[in-house]
């Protein structure tokens, strides 16, 4: 069973044009679809009750 040498690799930080792509692209990905979900959800169930109040005042 041969050892394997483990290489130790060196990484270099990202650029600033790099950096604000990915931030960028985590802001598409991720931070407008929670917006989105959240405050298509706050808009629902106002429009639903407010549609049941007004069938109980027709009735």
């Amino acid at each position: 069973m041969p050892l394997r040498r483990v290489v130790v690799m060196e990484v270099e930080p990202p650029s600033v044009v790099r950096y604000l792509i990915g931030a960028a692209m985590m802001m598409l990905g991720v931070v407008l679809p929670v917006g989105y979900m959240m405050f298509r959800n706050k808009r629902v169930p106002s429009s639903s009750s407010y549609s049941k109040q007004t069938n109980k005042v027709l009735i």
